[in-house]
């Protein structure tokens, strides 16, 4: 038995057997806490008797044991195989006894009542059991045994006159005894030892880990197993079975099953104020704020009062479950204590938990009302008022989880409709943060609420929010026309403020709310709308009629610099970066989208950081960058998956189709395009730029018919809900591209001039596109001037992509009017342009592995297009023209194909190709 650390207590326990081998009793308590060795030590002296042919008789109690009149003498007389060495004849008349000394079924009479006739026989009868020989008897957790069987005990030692008695007994220090008299009077009258076990040190959990993990594992690791179990042996050595099944980690101990069943085991053993304490402090513990207050909530958690409470911390301190700080040394006790919980008790703890918290708060300002409040604590409004509050700070601190926690508690407990409307509205607004999906179980309950007139203002823009995310005009529509109708004057302005936001993203509410007998979303000219809400709706609504840019730019960079990100500013701060993007400050619309991803991701709110990442998305697309636009698109996709998004898929779809296209990733852009949308997202803005998006990819694979239908869908969209402005999506370029190779130029001319004449001077973006357009369907010999035009205003808008296409176009513009100098320069600038974006995109290399990639296998998607059109016959100019890539990029990657390919000329391709295939 490797008893670590406990030398001094083995050498009394050696004294004690000697003593009894010279004819003096002896009695030695053992002390310490759960799980510190107290049993082991028992078995130790049971050991030391056995080898010296001592007899042995033996008790364990449990806190069941303390209601079984007399059950530690029954063990003592009957537990085989020690209880065989007292005659069957002396065992029945004991427990004859025994019998007579009940005064009534199941009583338990008190130390002073127990008949000496029954201590002196079963004195006698031991006696001359081991005449000739010491008596060993042990008790282990003594403080759990019954009252009867302890009047027993203290007459058998009080009158033994046997032979040698060694009488061991263990006592939890952390347990009151069932009948202190016993410990009093009899153990504190007589001459006898007390053991008291004391945590193990570092030290000494380094010399019982050297023995199952090795030395050197063993000094690494031993404070961090002494920080882990506190010096418990029963929970170092349940880590030590962890360990077995899963190897600890370079600087950590391994945790699992046995050290959670470890723990709870220990819990068993406490009072039931202290496991009490255990489970509050796990529940407090699921919060990061209520965590390090623990130890002041837990007073005012239970009926008891804080001296309780600090003694039961106390206690998980000295059993090792909880650190020095009062909080949990491992979070897998933690969540053994939660998992092993009833439903209602959890349930209890948490309300509990949530008004100790109020009281806290309370208890800085009114100390002396603390106790009243705790006598009101029992009423439910009371109660589910205290977790509404809970859950709006959990909200504004952005522990959504907990704040979920709190609005579920509450809707369990909330009697009244109109509470419970309340209740909802905030379980919805929570969950539509982690998951607009599962906030849609709730709209049925909403709607109904707000029919019978229960929801506030605010709780009915909510409402209308997240329906319009997901696309139900109709409903939203429902809701605002209720609004009209009941609300009394003066408490519409929440609602109003919403609507212009909410006719932006549903375009088709716009005659709905002009038809209404009290129109909301709509001012008087001069009218200045207060809410950021209104003046962000406002300016965007104006900018796409046509409005004044200047005017919008204003007011998106002042929501922008003076709004913090909210649940109700979300909308509002997406309006303006749009009306920067439409107005083309992408440098401005970068820098605030930049910062607000940043606290989004930050502060841990899953939907605002997607939405900000799919704005970031454009954003990086209409600056030039697809590769950066597909990775943030990707970002937000990935944080809420495609069925979360509601009608708002189409922003981070469309962005990925058309990046992922303008890469040449034509299969990956089809891939994306199998993506499920609903159909309400066609009656949504969000369908703008997902109709451009699937257009282009169809019109880069040739489906021209089926490009230019999404085209067309697009533009009578927008001429539908009057939204003009190009900078938001100029799709008539698009359009006419189609109709170019359709061959109608006379159509495409019209829709390039319509685009350039609604396009404003500061519209470089799109004047640049559409004048590169242009140049595509005029006479080769009048393309330069509107190319030249072109790239200038492609590079002052920034798009270094379109800029580096129109100067390539450019370049193949004067070979075809055979100015070779000035076309190689004018190519060799594109690559430049090509190469510093390539640069910056490019991710870091991979580890040399000592050999270059060959193979049809090692082709890059780039090398295997130009491959497969080489293949074809085309030229190197052919080609460049085709992906708009410079012809020296071209060239470059033919030298890759031939090299990995293993061939020497074009003729060769379809073969090495064909290998591809099958490799593939």
């Amino acid at each position: 038995m490797n008893l670590v650390e406990r030398g001094q207590e083995t050498k009394v326990l050696q004294h004690a057997l000697s003593s009894a081998f010279a004819g003096e009793p002896t009695f030695t308590v053992i002390g310490g806490g759960i799980g510190s060795g107290k049993t082991e030590l028992i078995h130790y002296a049971a050991g030391l008797a056995a080898e010296a042919g001592v007899s042995h008789l033996r008790a364990t109690n449990s806190p069941l044991h303390d209601s079984v009149p007399f059950g530690v003498v029954r063990q003592l007389l009957h537990r085989p195989p020690v209880g065989d060495r007292v005659p069957s004849s002396v065992a029945r008349k004991l427990d004859d006894l025994v019998d007579e000394a009940l005064y009534g079924e199941g009583q338990n009479p008190p130390l002073g009542q127990i008949p000496l006739t029954l201590g002196k026989e079963l004195s006698s009868a031991l006696a001359d059991t081991v005449r000739d020989t010491p008596l060993l008897v042990t008790v282990d957790d003594i403080h759990n045994a019954d009252s009867a069987s302890l009047g027993v005990l203290q007459q058998v030692i009080e009158g033994w006159r046997g032979g040698g008695l060694m009488l061991v007994l263990s006592q939890s220090l952390h347990c009151a005894p069932v009948d202190p008299s016993f410990h009093v009077e009899t153990l504190r009258s007589r001459l006898y030892a007390r053991l008291r076990l004391n945590p193990l040190t570092r030290d000494g959990v380094r010399r019982l880990l050297s023995s199952h993990i090795g030395e050197s594992a063993a000094e690494r690791l031993a404070a961090d197993y002494t920080d882990a179990s506190g010096g418990n042996p029963l929970l170092l050595r349940s880590l030590i079975e962890d360990a077995k099944t899963t190897p600890p980690a370079a600087d950590s101990p391994a945790v699992g099953r046995e050290y959670q069943q470890s723990v709870l085991a220990c819990l068993r053993r406490c009072s039931d104020t202290t496991v009490e304490a255990a489970q509050a402090a796990a529940v407090l513990a699921t919060s990061r704020r209520l965590r390090s207050a623990t130890p002041l909530l837990l007073e005012y958690m239970f009926d008891d009062g804080p001296r309780s409470a600090k003694q039961s911390l106390t206690v998980l301190e000295e059993v090792g479950i909880l650190g020095p700080d009062r909080t949990f040394r491992l979070d897998a006790a933690r969540t053994a204590i939660l998992n092993d919980l009833p439903p209602e008790r959890y349930r209890d703890l948490r309300v509990r938990a949530v008004h100790a918290m109020h009281l806290k708060v309370g208890q800085n300002h009114r100390n002396e009302a603390i106790p009243n409040m705790l006598g009101d604590a029992t009423s439910g409004t009371w109660t589910v008022g205290l977790l509404l509050d809970a859950a709006e700070t959990d909200l504004a601190q952005d522990e959504t989880s907990s704040a979920i926690a709190h609005l579920e508690l509450a809707l369990g407990v909330c009697p009244d409709e109109v509470e419970r409307s309340k209740v909802v509205t905030g379980l919805t607004r929570a969950k539509w943060r982690v998951d607009p999906l599962t906030a849609a179980q709730h709209f049925d309950t909403l709607l109904a609420a707000d029919v019978r007139g229960d929801l506030t203002s605010r709780d009915s823009v909510t409402l209308m929010h997240h329906l319009a995310w997901h696309g139900q005009a109709e409903k939203v529509a429902e809701v605002i026309e209720r609004s009209s109708a009941e609300k009394e004057a003066g408490q519409t302005a929440e609602i109003d403020s919403a609507c212009q936001l909410l006719a932006n993203t549903l375009p088709g509410l716009k005659p709905f709310l002009n038809g209404l007998d009290k129109p909301f979303g709509r001012r008087h000219p001069g009218a200045t709308p207060l809410s950021v809400r209104a003046r962000a709706g406002d300016s965007l609504a104006q900018l796409l009629e046509g409005g004044s840019r200047a005017d919008a730019i204003s007011t998106a960079e002042q929501i922008l610099r003076t709004s913090r990100l909210t649940d109700s500013t979300l909308e509002a701060l997406e309006a303006a970066l749009l009306i920067l993007l439409s107005c083309e400050r992408f440098e401005a619309a970068r820098s605030a989208c930049d910062a607000l991803l940043e606290e989004a991701t930050k502060r841990g709110v899953p939907t605002w950081r997607a939405v900000l990442a799919a704005h970031r998305a454009e954003i990086a697309l209409r600056e030039g960058d697809p590769a950066a636009a597909e990775r943030l698109a990707g970002d937000a996709l990935a944080v809420l998956p495609p069925r979360s998004w509601g009608v708002a898929i189409g922003a981070p779809l469309g962005t990925l189709v058309m990046a992922t296209t303008l890469l040449g990733n034509l299969d990956e852009a089809a891939a994306h395009l199998q993506h499920e949308v609903p159909d309400s997202m066609y009656r949504s803005r969000y369908c703008l730029g997902y109709l451009l998006a699937r257009g282009n990819h169809y019109l880069a694979t040739g489906d021209v018919q089926v490009a230019r239908a999404d085209f067309e869908f697009c533009g009578a969209l927008m001429k539908g809900w009057r939204m003009e402005s190009p900078g938001f999506q100029p799709w008539r370029s698009s359009a006419a591209e189609a109709l170019a190779y359709l061959g109608r130029t006379r159509e495409a001319r019209e829709l390039l001039d319509e685009q350039l004449a609604l396009a404003d001077e500061e519209d470089r973006r799109v004047r640049g596109i559409t004048l590169a357009m242009r140049a595509r369907i005029e006479p080769v010999g009048n393309r330069p001037p509107l190319l030249n035009e072109a790239v200038e205003l492609l590079r002052a808008s920034g798009d270094r992509f379109c800029t580096s296409r129109a100067v390539l176009e450019l370049g193949h513009t004067f070979h075809a009017l055979g100015d070779e100098r000035q076309a190689r320069l004018l190519e060799e600038r594109a690559e430049v342009l090509t190469t510093k974006l390539r640069s910056e995109q490019r991710p870091a290399p991979a580890p040399d592995t000592g050999e270059a990639p060959t193979g049809a296998s090692s082709l890059t998607k780039s090398e295997r297009r130009v491959a497969e059109l080489a293949a074809e016959g085309l030229t190197n100019r052919e080609i460049s023209r085709r992906f708009y890539i410079t012809i020296s990029t071209v060239e470059q990657h033919l030298t890759n194909v031939y090299r990995k390919l293993n061939v020497k000329t074009r003729l060769a391709l379809p073969d090495g190709l064909a290998g591809h295939a099958d490799a593939s």
